[in-house]
């Protein structure tokens, strides 16, 4: 495979078979690992081109009028593609116009080896966010002009190839020899390109008995046959060993001073510092909480620099008194923000040394044990998807040094696979294991116990509660920032799930034939001590007539549940799932059958339990000789099965046999797919009293922190959340920052008066207001805008609209919406900000997080206010429990969620003193209705105009155009 074409084809539809044809071929040369030639021409279809395809690819009509045909064109193409490989970004694609066009032209089909980049990509690029060839280009830094045009899709696919190769080359050979055994199956000749591979670097090894022996790589720690790339050394801790130099003498003040005065360090370390009053502010009364042991509420307007705020007296603070500090975020993006950029930062401004480390849940982690022993599996019978998913652990071992599976882009099975192969409390072997000093999780727990401060998120702190502080090392004093979503993150870790696909995959790797782990332990447990073969075989035998019918019960118990779930369901969410709420005591009559199936598959799974244990059992007790490590390995992946299995069980009864009061219940089904499957959902009523009594009374000194903690200027609804409340006065103080940005003039806020009141989707006025309201700002915007939903199907009908309307302008808009152009929200982002008219049109997860700066966030719509949907459980059984206190519901619950949603939102647009900005809100309660007020009031002070929609629209484009402000 010395030889190879790369080939794109343009095309004026997708299948060739229905008349589709070729309008642009694209095409470099690649020998020896070097572009020797380029080939590329229009080709004249014979049809018209769509407008859609023009749209797509710039090539009109007109651009092809003269162009050769295919026929006058193919001859030089099948010289180049003579003797070479066809290499394509999803080469399935471009071969069938190439056969379809072979065919045509009377020639022979081509038989050559194929390559799919795309393929290969996933295979060792597997930290990418996304495999389409334009943001593989941008993020591997290849020039890529022209996408969606043959020539330059061509030269980026081949420069991507290259690419590709030289990993490969540098990949170890135990890793491609791995790899060789999984892509057998792939679509494309990968496992030729492998083979040859291997022979390679087999000619590179030195013959034996040759000196300098082989030497250890530098790269790769080479163990067990699994290639891992060598990690950094661990952390030297500071804060929690003696040191006999320490500057207490200093007031806090003082230091901060010497360190934010222009000579100070942090104008040497941050490139254009900027000293902020109200970031001054914050760092005191940060200080000034963990000295005397209170907690502390921050409410810090955007540009505020709230994370050096807490970070610089945090960190002083824990320094001073020899402890660790530990930081929680909602997001993993802010996570690896704070570990990267801001702790960087301060490792270079303060004036003394200090060490810092990330630490996830557990199940983030790979075990290396389970991986070893899942590519000991058969590679017959399993998926394509399963393989790749196989493959980009091997080759990701040799890339990461956190075993972090957010780091990884995993198919959906491969998402399953991980749930194999995650690290797990129940099924490790611990010091025993082979493994064990180069495990990634406990290596991870290492650093956390050293590191001085250590950053988690909401969801693994909120689980440190949940297993009595035995995850995270003691502390004392934490900063939660993002601290809003405390509430959402404990309602969502203390509650309970199960999935019918858990089930149904839990099932699976219970499998009793052959390859799975069951068969492979009886079948060494046989060869070991042949003594137990009879009484072995008589329990895989009942294991085997139990397994077909348990298959059969939870298929049955899938159907029934799907069916009730899907019958009753509403739409609640933006996840594309509808939600039904629902109380076990219901299950009667015609509804009985679903504790009835329940019952049944909970009993076959005990039965199918109690034969498991009995064949572990059968391993003796070690006495003078211990199993061989093989057996104890699948022992324990066996028990850790089991320990799942009862889980499992116990969950089935907990959601449809026995009801907890102390629980909302629902389920969730998937109204978008067409997979079967169903969500089962139990989130406590009240977890205020699960945060106040081992968080807030335990400990010294908490800091939460966040641009949205008040509602009208009130801290009363967060603190009655997190149960702050409870405590005595003394011990909670609270401070509200402004941001200092001048919003009187950097900012506009237009609520159109005429507009419809919010209605239902099929409310055909309402819709075309919003619709033609939405091209109305983009056009004034040109661009530049931001529209937030509060429902996805909304977002759908809207988008749609939108295209047909926007593609009457002269000039082109390009619309991203979430859910149809793409799921991954940063992508999203980055492909708005790369284009010029751009629109995006996001969901819940726009509505924070967000960080446009600049030109190109203009403009900025919000379609509803934000409120949680009243029939959504949660909000259902928790409204009913404040009803029941004598509470009124929307006060106290709905509004002030909605109020810190809706300026959250709002807080998308003005990211920088130089920003300038309008936002539009088309929902007329917030000027009509009395709890409108709470809104506004809750916002920085805006221009706020109303008025009739017409007039308010030739506002935006001269506020737009007017100068930005100068630097303040």
């Amino acid at each position: 495979m010395n030889r190879l074409l790369v080939v794109d084809f343009e095309t004026t539809g997708s299948h060739p078979r229905q008349g589709d044809s070729i309008i642009q071929i694209g095409a470099v040369a690649i020998d020896d690992g070097q572009i020797t030639e380029c080939f590329s021409t229009l080709i004249h279809p014979g049809q018209d081109i769509p407008p859609f395809i023009t749209q797509l690819t710039g090539i009109t009509n007109e651009m092809v009028a003269d162009a050769p045909t295919l026929e006058e064109v193919f001859p030089t193409f099948l010289r180049l593609l003579d003797g070479r490989a066809f290499v394509a970004h999803n080469a399935s694609f471009d071969l069938q116009f190439l056969q379809e066009a072979l065919l045509s032209q009377g020639y022979y089909a081509f038989d050559g080896y194929v390559l799919d980049t795309v393929e290969l990509s996933r295979l060792l690029l597997p930290m990418q966010n996304s495999y389409r060839l334009g943001e593989l280009a941008s993020e591997l830094a290849i020039e890529h002009d022209n996408p969606h045009q043959a020539d330059s899709d061509a030269l980026a696919t081949a420069q991507l190839f290259l690419h590709l190769l030289d990993i490969l080359q540098q990949l170890p050979l135990v890793t491609i020899q791995r790899l060789q055994m999984l892509v057998s199956s792939f679509r494309s000749d990968i496992a030729t390109l492998l083979r040859q591979m291997e022979m390679e670097k087999l000619a590179e090894l030195p013959q034996l008995g040759d000196e300098p022996a082989r030497q250890a790589s530098p790269l790769w720690d080479i163990y067990r046959q699994l290639a891992l790339k060598k990690r950094e050394e661990k952390l030297k801790a500071s804060f929690q060993r003696p040191q006999t130099e320490r500057s207490y003498g200093k007031a806090f003040s003082e230091q901060l001073e010497e360190m934010l005065n222009e000579k100070g360090q942090m104008h040497a370390s941050m490139s254009g510092y900027q000293r902020r009053e109200a970031q001054e502010a914050m760092m005191h009364a940060v200080f000034d909480a963990m000295q005397e042991g209170t907690h502390l509420l921050v409410e810090a307007g955007t540009g505020t620099g709230k994370s050096l705020a807490y970070l610089l007296p945090g960190i002083i603070w824990a320094y001073q008194n020899q402890q660790q500090l530990v930081v929680s975020t909602n997001t993993i993006q802010l996570q690896e923000q704070l570990f990267h950029k801001e702790i960087a930062t301060l490792q270079q401004t303060l004036p003394f040394a200090f060490t810092a480390s990330t630490l996830k849940g557990r199940g983030n982690y790979l075990c290396l044990r389970k991986f070893e022993m899942a590519l000991e599996e058969p590679v017959e019978g399993s998926n394509q998807e399963m393989r790749l998913a196989k493959g980009q652990l091997l080759t990701w071992l040799t890339q990461t040094e956190t075993g972090d599976v957010e780091e990884l882009s995993l198919p959906p099975s491969g998402q399953l696979f991980w749930q194999q192969v995650k690290s797990d409390t129940s099924s490790c072997l611990n010091r025993a294991c082979p493994w064990f000093s180069r495990c990634y999780y406990f290596q991870a727990k290492d650093r956390a116990k050293e590191a001085d401060v250590l950053i988690v998120n909401h969801a693994l702190f909120i689980s440190d509660l949940q297993a009595e502080n035995r995850i995270l090392p003691p502390y004392e004093v934490a900063i939660l920032d993002e601290a809003h979503h405390l509430e959402d993150a404990a309602t969502q870790h203390l509650g309970k799930q199960l999935t019918t696909t858990q089930v149904m995959f839990l099932l699976d790797r219970a499998s009793v034939e052959e390859g799975g782990a069951i068969a492979r332990f009886a079948e060494e447990m046989q060869s070991w001590q042949p003594s137990v073969q009879e009484e072995l075989n008589t329990v895989l035998l009942e294991c085997k007539k139990l397994s077909a019918s348990l298959r059969d019960k939870a298929q049955q118990w899938t159907q029934f549940l799907y069916a009730w779930a899907s019958e009753r369901a509403e739409e609640t969410t933006d996840a594309g799932r509808e939600t039904v709420r629902y109380r076990v005591a219901s299950f009667t009559g015609k509804q009985e059958k679903i504790r009835k199936v329940t019952k049944k598959l909970i009993d076959a799974m005990t039965d199918f339990a109690s034969r498991l244990e009995q064949m572990l059992k059968l391993v003796p007790v070690p006495q003078e000789e211990k199993p061989p490590f093989l057996i104890r390995s699948l022992q324990t992946d066996l028990f850790g099965l089991v320990k799942e299995w009862q889980n499992v069980m116990e969950l089935l009864h907990f959601f449809l046999q026995e009801q907890d009061p102390n629980y909302v219940y629902w389920m969730e089904v998937e109204s978008r797919t067409a997979r079967k499957q169903v969500h089962l959902s139990a989130a406590l009523l009240d977890v205020a009293d699960s945060l106040a009594e081992p968080l807030f009374s335990q400990k010294r000194s908490l800091i939460m922190t966040s641009a949205t903690l008040t509602v009208k200027n009130s801290f009363s609804y967060v603190m009655s959340r997190f149960g702050l409340d409870k405590l005595p006065a003394e011990r909670v103080r609270t401070l509200s920052l402004p941001s200092p940005f001048h919003y009187e003039e950097q900012g506009l806020l237009l609520i159109p008066s005429d507009f419809p009141a919010p209605g239902k989707e099929n409310d055909q006025t309402y819709l075309e207001a919003i619709i033609q309201g939405c091209v109305d700002v983009v056009v004034a915007s040109k661009g530049r805008t931001l529209i937030l939903f509060t429902s996805h199907s909304m977002l759908r009908l809207v988008y749609q609209a939108m295209k047909e309307r926007l593609a009457g302008e002269p000039e082109p808009y390009t619309l991203f919406g979430h859910g149809i152009d793409s799921n991954n929200r940063s992508k999203l982002v980055s492909l708005f900000r790369s284009m010029e008219r751009s629109v995006l049109l996001g969901t819940s997860s726009f509505w924070e997080g967000v960080d446009i700066q600049g030109e190109w966030l203009s403009s900025l719509v919000i379609i509803k206010l934000p409120f949680t949907p009243p029939n959504h459980p949660v909000y259902q059984g928790r409204a009913e429990a404040l009803k029941a206190d004598g509470k009124n519901a929307f006060m106290s619950l709905a509004l002030p969620q909605a109020v810190i949603l809706f300026k959250q939102g709002v807080g998308r647009l003005i990211r920088h003193h130089l920003d300038r900005g309008v936002v539009v809100v088309f929902d007329t309660r917030v000027v009509e209705s009395r709890y409108g007020r709470s809104f506004l009031q809750s916002l920085p002070p805006f221009q706020v105009e109303t008025g009739s929609w017409p007039t308010l629209r030739e506002r935006i484009e001269p506020f737009l155009r007017m100068q930005s402000l100068p630097d303040s």
